[in-house]
């Protein structure tokens, strides 16, 4: 492959720049933005990072946006007047889109951002095509669409990776202050300036030619003859397997399978596409067989994938994710019973279905967050009205969801208090540099909410509890009667001290070092390589904890323990070795009845016998 000349890359821009002068303006825009991020520090100036990433996210849809009304103005011969009427009018949403979206303030804006960028990424895939029924032109194009990306994404890594080293020997070689802000405005520069210009200079113009056009790259074929369809039969094989483990064991099926299933579908039917052209030729007999059985295969699976998001839902209600796991199920559904009974087999179906479901989904009654909201609610006010321990270890995790996802006046319905004004006031601590983090804000939140509702947080009250023991002694260690103390006795690593003609090797084990519980938060010594001591941290920790559980101070769960209690002794024949711990602290989990970890700080204590 040879990458393009200076003098390439320069028509290709201007090029670009007299076919798409507003995607280019975006492209050198979001470039600069991009740039000027990069030289912010984001706890300074959260307010202005999070305006120029928001103009980074709507650059991206305003450009796919534009690029499917040029191409189809284009494709239907539109005179500039009326080209640069689309133009405006597809500027127009996206800055409606702008002051609509706040997805700094609300997590569902974001999911609303994605679903708009799926959508307009799939309306530039048919928009030329739109009321032109040429199937192989509409084939041809999608395929010098995502040719011509793979090739950007390639050159672009290389120029990339071609620049960052010679900035990093400029830096190695002649002393220049080179920071990691110039290899993210290189990273700029690259994605945003050169891949998006690069990307664009390949956009087909000719529609017309592109239903006569017969090429089909060979390389295509090999990858979805060998790789695609080989994975596909996979993931089938083992739906079908488990399919009938299922089916013998009478159990509904696990919240793992959808994913899979839907997986299938997505390997499946993008093989499918990538092999439209030539699936009746000649000498693809295996290509032709997977086209005719994929769809039949596709019906027990559906059953499969109705039946976990019944069991999801039906235990704990609609959320987005699981809307949208509805949505493509029926989208599924729809395709399949469309491509086994109609003869048309028009595969611009898949894109323009899936950009309109993607559309309704992102606002009004019907759409995820809606119908999400509805039903977190409606649950909500079934747990408030149940006593259970289940229901009330559920109210806390419905409303941080709530929260997280739709805001505190979501929750307005539950309380006589005045949301609005209190979410209002909360958000401006944020907005004036009271707080700096955004998790900050959401916690109070919650806190708010919690209180108001007059929900104890079981979560956390209930299933984990932090505990932090302190020596009376902790302020010094008393040698007295020993020889020696070795500190900092708890490193992952081995270390070897030495004493009295003596060589001691400490070797702690903790959750991170070792793979079989029991031995988990053990400190080893040995002595001369003879049989180690064994020091059992966690039945201490276990027998600290179940005696003084009931007795913390307010202070972060802080207890002083008397000194005699933060000590182990063991002996060997030439020595008395005395475990010293300074202080003991880590979280107890209720549910599991272990401990999600510890931390342990103390010494070793050696006499001589």
């Amino acid at each position: 492959m040879k990458l393009p000349s200076i003098q390439m890359l320069w028509r290709g821009a201007a090029g670009v720049f007299v076919r798409f002068p507003l995607q280019f303006l975006l492209a050198v825009s979001s470039t600069i933005i991009w740039c000027w991020l990069s030289e912010l520090n984001y706890s300074e100036n959260t307010p202005l990072a999070n305006v120029l990433i928001k103009l980074l996210l709507l650059a991206n849809l305003a450009l796919t946006l534009l690029l499917s009304a040029d191409l189809f103005a284009e494709s239907h011969g539109y005179a500039k007047g009326r080209k640069w009427g689309l133009r405006l009018l597809a500027l127009a949403i996206c800055v409606a889109l702008y002051f609509l979206l706040h997805p700094w303030k609300n997590a569902n804006d974001i999911y609303r951002i994605l679903q708009l960028a799926f959508a307009f990424h799939l309306l530039v895939a048919f928009a030329p095509f739109i009321g032109r029924a040429n199937l192989n032109g509409f084939w041809q194009y999608n395929k010098t669409l995502l040719l011509r990306f793979l090739t950007s994404a390639f050159y672009a890594g290389v120029l990339y990776a071609g620049l960052a080293i010679a900035l990093f020997a400029i830096n190695g070689l002649f002393n220049v202050d080179i920071n990691y802000k110039w290899y993210m405005k290189l990273l700029a520069f690259v994605s945003a300036g050169f891949t998006t210009v690069f990307f664009l200079a390949g956009v087909p113009s000719d529609f017309d030619s592109l239903e006569k056009e017969q090429d089909y790259p060979k390389a295509l074929k090999i990858f979805t003859q060998y790789v695609l369809i080989p994975l596909v039969t996979i993931y089938l094989a083992i739906l079908l397997v488990y399919e009938i483990k299922i089916a013998i064991a009478w159990q509904l099926p696990k919240g793992l399978v959808s994913t899979l299933v839907l997986g299938y579908s997505v390997f499946g039917i993008l093989s499918l596409l990538l092999v439209y052209p030539i699936r009746e030729r000649e000498g693809n007999g295996w290509i032709r067989l997977f086209s005719r059985f994929f769809y039949l295969m596709i019906i027990p699976l559906l059953v499969l994938l109705v039946l976990a998001i019944v069991k999801r839902v039906g235990n704990y209600g609609i959320t987005e994710s699981r809307y949208v796991l509805i949505v493509l199920a029926l989208w599924l559904t729809a395709i399949t019973a469309y491509f086994l009974l109609s003869k048309k087999q028009n595969i611009k179906v898949i894109p323009i279905s899936l950009c309109v479901l993607a559309l309704l989904t992102v606002y009004g009654p019907q759409s995820a967050f809606s119908v999400a909201r509805y039903s977190q609610l409606a649950r909500l006010k079934r747990l408030m009205h149940q006593q259970s321990k289940q229901a009330m270890k559920e109210r806390p995790k419905v409303v941080r969801y709530l929260i997280e996802q739709h805001g505190l006046t979501s929750l307005q319905s539950f309380t006589k208090a005045d949301l609005k004004q209190i979410e209002q006031k909360i958000d401006k601590k944020l907005a004036n540099g009271t707080v700096i983090y955004k998790y900050e804000i959401k916690q109070e939140k919650t806190d708010t909410a919690l209180a108001l509702l007059k929900i104890k947080d079981i979560n956390f009250d209930d299933e984990s509890v932090q505990f932090n023991f302190d020596s009376e002694s902790n302020v010094g260690i008393v040698v007295k009667d020993y020889d020696i103390y070795f500190p900092s006795a708890f490193y992952s690593d081995d270390q070897q001290r030495s004493f009295a003609g003596a060589k001691f090797k400490f070797e702690y084990l903790s959750r991170n070092n070792t793979g079989k519980a029991r031995d988990e938060y053990q400190l080893k010594l040995t002595i001369n390589e003879q049989e180690p001591l064994v020091f059992d941290l966690r039945a201490l920790a276990q027998k600290l904890y179940f005696k003084y559980k009931n007795d913390y101070t307010a202070d972060m769960n802080k207890k002083d323990i008397p000194w005699q209690e933060m000590q182990l002794t063991q002996q060997t024949r030439d020595f008395t070795v005395t475990l010293v711990l300074g202080n003991v602290n880590g979280t107890f989990k209720k549910s599991d009845k272990d401990f999600s970890w510890m931390e342990f700080q103390g010494g070793v204590l050696v006499k001589k016998r």
